[in-house]
């Protein structure tokens, strides 16, 4: 972490209490600059579609503290095409918090809303956002939209921010099964969450335009299967920060513009690279703590290591039927291999994981995530009966006073040396 960046935090964290508004417009500064950073002068590792992702990150990031009266607050799993249909910029919770993270200040709004009574074992990226929300740092949206899936955090946070804003939300609950009666069951609750807009926007749901927003997510989506082949068999350079900014790709913005330009140029990058497969090939699960310098030296640009992808980037790429697209929506959440059981996502990562080539898999178990740190054991049990080696990594991905770098590290390297020998 460089020393302005460290400064730049501190000043930021040490306003929030008694000049809010300074911390708010300090990041909007602080944003901004680092956005023209990585336009005009990025890693010269880095991809093409990788430089595009972090210009297009930061400002849909900026603009929730820009012009909060047109953001929606939701999390990452909510189906943000409803609210692209509309012209509603999402911001999600975790992709905020990344952010604070990176300003190097998310440990102040984490002691914010501990010392207000938000308990110590909340996941530290719904703590960020709430530290930041409760403080008046990050300003009130026009509304919240959430859904349940994965994360019992969600059921804290989004009621807690929507009393204290004062602003209306709407909760998607997913099942746990996926049989008709829950699709019926999601399905009626997207109706529902379409006349939300609506009355919250006074504006009638533009039907046509959500096909729009459907159809650009099935090409994005076809681009980036073709993407995940050429993966399988190449060596296609990858960094830490980079496989971050995808999920708000992959989530987020999917069915935009943005994404769509996003996804063709990751599938021209990957086709130019050579056809070699010399490296150690890693597949990650879960949320990468993109900020730790330690993962950072081993992963980025490396000449031995290549992170293949998150696991939360292969978790719902589904084509969608534009004629019927509220039922398509619902099949999607329902299909998502992070929704239901631990052996349910178990098998989709050993899929996936095979079909990429993997040599092993990375679990990380970030804090606070229940459902993640209890399905540790049976996904480590399923993939390494295939024979695909398995580490199951503790760690934090926002909070970085709460972690072991040392042993993070230690045993990473480990695992990667054993993969090296066994490869």
């Amino acid at each position: 972490m460089s020393y302005i960046v460290k400064k730049f935090g501190q000043m930021v964290g040490g306003s929030i209490e008694k000049h809010p508004k300074r911390s708010q417009n300090l990041l909007k500064l602080g944003y901004a600059l680092s956005g023209l950073q990585m336009k005009y002068f990025p890693e010269k590792y880095l991809l093409p579609h990788q430089i595009y992702a972090s210009v297009v990150c930061n400002s849909l990031i900026r603009h929730s503290l820009q012009n909060p009266g047109n953001s929606a607050v939701v999390n990452l799993f909510f189906p943000c095409e409803l609210l692209h249909a509309v012209g509603i910029k999402p911001e999600s919770v975790e992709g905020f918090s990344c952010y604070l993270n990176g300003a190097c200040c998310e440990r102040f709004f984490i002691d914010y809303i501990e010392n207000v009574g938000m308990p110590k074992t909340l996941c530290s990226y719904h703590k960020t956002t709430l530290g930041a929300a409760f403080s008046k740092v990050l300003p009130k949206p026009k509304f919240i939209m959430a859904t349940t899936m994965i994360c019992d955090a969600n059921i804290i946070t989004f009621r807690e921010l929507a009393d204290f804003w004062e602003v209306p939300l709407f909760t998607v609950d997913i099942p746990g099964n996926n049989d008709e009666d829950s699709m019926g069951y999601v399905e009626d609750q997207l109706k529902q969450a379409v006349s939300f807009i609506e009355e919250n926007t006074n504006k009638k749901f533009d039907y046509e335009r959500l096909k729009e927003v459907i159809r650009r997510e099935n090409r994005s989506m076809g681009l980036y299967k073709k993407y995940l082949e050429e993966l399988s068999a190449k060596y296609i350079p990858n960094d830490v920060t980079s496989e971050m900014y995808k999920l708000l790709l992959t989530h987020i913005l999917n069915g935009t513009e943005e994404a769509e330009k996003y996804f063709k140029m990751m599938l021209d990058d990957a086709q130019k690279q050579e056809g070699r497969n010399d490296r150690i090939r890693t597949l990650w699960c879960h949320p990468i703590p993109n900020w730790q310098t330690s993962i950072k030296e081993i992963f980025n640009n490396s000449p031995k290591y290549q992170l293949l992808c998150s696991d939360l980037n292969f978790d719902a790429v589904f084509e969608l039927d534009e004629n019927n697209p509220i039922r398509s929506l619902a099949i999607k959440l329902l299909n998502n291999h992070l929704r239901g059981s631990a052996d349910h996502r178990a098998g989709k990562i050993l899929d996936m994981a095979q079909y990429l080539n993997a040599d092993g898999v990375v679990y990380f178990s970030n804090w606070g995530c229940k459902k993640t740190l209890g399905g540790a054991g049976i996904t480590k049990k399923i993939l390494e009966e295939k024979g695909i080696p398995v580490l199951v990594l503790d760690g934090d991905g926002c909070d970085r006073e709460n972690i072991n770098d040392g042993q993070m590290k230690t045993r990473l390297q480990a695992f990667l040396e054993i993969l090296e020998a066994n490869k």
